[in-house]
């Protein structure tokens, strides 16, 4: 099979056409029937480029007591296909593309093998591995994809380029000895824990490798290996799925730069850790690290986008630092002291998951609702001297501390975005300033941190979200207040998931995030953060869960 690109008006037409074009049957000297084979699958494969059938194409077709090699002479989207072997009509025929004479069938399954070792071809796939089943009663066979892909671009200056492989995190088989579930066309992997793609490779062009589709539980690794030396793109350590005939995007490959200078001591952390050229990267244009980094320069060399380049950074060697990729802003920033804080008041609905951490005194970790201003700590549970106060909201209202709706922050899968790991479980309980029913705007009330820097600047990121609300039935209406006055900005807060599997991919930071960066404290180190619920014509409540504040370097 080959690609080609295709609009969306030609795949409908050619989808109506296969259809309605009815089965022409015609017979060879041996009696043979003849099968009309098309590209069954009306989903894109390639995302933007259609799979056809070429004329050296071959395929296995079997009839429940026979197996023949099926080959044609035509191209498009369908095409007849033939064979000179002894081959018998029967009620009912399973057939997989590319032809396997050591292909075996049985009932419901056919049972092949996914090359572990794949060819590179330019701006498409290795024909030997699109594995494609058809099971049909006629002799008209529909053919639909089995395996997953992942998908690439070579950047420019990578001309050396010799081979990518993938793994599982978890010892996944991803290729080799497979079986294809000939209804479902599920495709379960016994083989190979490595798929490997070699030749020669284009800068600029993209290519897919073959994996079989499953979730891979601890994530995945991709290691690059050029002529120039071996490195490793590792995703983040948690379930991925690779869903069958989609292709997963890793954008460009990391060149192998070295995207940090200086001598780091990696802590423990759920980050990717960049460290010189043998170090690991998280890919999704995400350069993270967290560390002791000693005084000095550092020199942030490459990146995805020229904007982003940045150098003769000082560090301090005063303490634990993050270097962090904005994908919104296109530039990297270091940051010290960062606390998060969960409104959670309490642990009934669970502790706060790491990093995140619930209002707190002192240490031990305990929460008193008669003393609300809290001492805040930073990400490895230093105590920071900055004080958060929530007195505008007291303990025994109802209206203004929110303890969630049967919310558990135990339960919930984290999510990253930009430069960290934020818990869904933060979404669950918070602040809240109650107004009800569409009758004007609710109060405003504040939230003050004191104790900052004043010569410093600060970066603020609040979630404010309502679980299990509509999604348009509260904003939020949020002002911070320092050496000069940020903002305003709002922010709907309602989320109602369908189910559990909804909640675990739900893009809280694309909803319920407000970043205010470069906050200046005023001359006392106090920063103000004022919310206040707009009327919907539905509600006028507003909501604060979670708070990030990140000293900028």
């Amino acid at each position: 099979m080959k690609k080609y690109l295709f609009s969306l008006v030609a795949l409908l037409a050619v989808a109506a056409a296969c259809t309605k074009e009815e089965t022409v049957v015609n017979e060879v000297s041996n009696d043979a029937p003849v099968f009309k084979a098309y590209v069954g699958e009306t989903k894109a494969l390639l995302e933007g480029n259609k799979v056809k059938w070429e004329a050296t194409d071959h395929i296995s077709v079997w009839n429940g007591t026979q197996t023949a090699d099926y080959s044609t002479t035509s191209t498009g989207d369908s095409a007849d296909f033939t064979t000179s072997d002894e081959f018998g009509s029967a009620g009912s025929y399973v057939a997989i593309y590319p032809y396997d004479g050591s292909a075996v069938f049985s009932a419901g399954s056919v049972t092949t093998t996914l090359p572990a070792a794949q060819t590179a071809t330019d701006a498409g796939f290795d024909p030997a591995a699109h594995i494609a089943v058809a099971s049909s009663t006629t002799t008209s066979l529909s053919f639909h994809n089995a395996v997953a892909y992942v998908k690439f671009t070579v950047p420019a200056g990578m001309d050396d380029l010799t081979s990518v492989s993938f793994k599982g995190n978890n010892s996944e088989k991803v290729a080799g000895a497979c079986s294809v579930n000939t209804s479902t066309y599920a495709l379960t992997a016994t083989g190979s824990e490595t798929a490997t793609l070699s030749g020669t490779f284009t800068e600029g062009s993209t290519y897919y490798l073959a994996v079989a589709p499953q979730d891979y539980s601890a994530g995945y690794t991709v290691t690059i290996t050029r002529t120039s030396g071996t490195y490793e793109m590792v995703s983040k350590a948690t379930s991925i799925t690779f869903e069958r005939s989609a292709a997963r995007d890793l954008g460009n490959l990391w060149d192998g730069s070295i995207v940090l200078e200086g001598t780091a001591v990696a802590s423990a952390t759920p980050m990717t850790v960049v460290a010189g050229t043998s170090g690991k990267i998280q890919f999704h244009q995400v350069y993270s690290f967290r560390g002791d980094l000693t005084a000095g320069k550092l020199n942030v060399r490459k990146s995805y986008s020229s904007t982003a380049f940045q150098s003769d950074i000082t560090i301090p060697a005063d303490g634990n630092y993050h270097v962090m990729y904005n994908m919104t802003t296109g530039r990297f920033k270091v940051y010290t002291q960062e606390m998060y804080v969960d409104f959670l008041r309490g642990d009934a609905n669970g502790a706060s998951v790491a990093p995140w951490k619930m209002l707190r005194n002192t240490s031990p970790d305990t929460v008193d609702d008669t003393a609300p201003n809290y001492t805040l700590i930073d990400y490895d549970g230093n105590l920071t001297g900055a004080r958060c106060d929530v007195s505008a909201f007291p303990a025994g209202s109802g209206d203004y501390k929110y303890n969630g709706t049967n919310g558990n922050d135990k339960s919930m899968p984290s999510y990253y975005a930009d430069d960290e790991e934020w818990t869904k479980g933060v979404l669950y309980d918070g602040l809240q300033i109650f107004k009800g029913t569409g009758s004007g705007d609710s109060e405003e009330l504040s939230v003050v941190i004191t104790g900052l820097n004043s010569s410093a600047k600060y970066d603020f990121r609040l979630v404010s979200a309502r679980f299990n609300a509509s999604p348009a039935a509260r904003k939020t209406r949020f002002t911070i207040v320092g050496l000069t006055t940020y903002g305003p900005q709002e922010v709907y807060q309602g989320w109602k998931p369908a189910n559990i599997a909804a909640m675990s991919t739900y893009d809280l930071m694309s909803i319920h995030k407000l970043d205010f960066d470069g906050i200046s404290p005023d001359g006392e180190g106090t920063v103000t953060i004022k919310m206040k619920g707009i009327d919907t014509g539905t509600r006028a409540d507003a909501h604060l869960n979670g708070l990030r504040i990140a000293k900028v370097l």
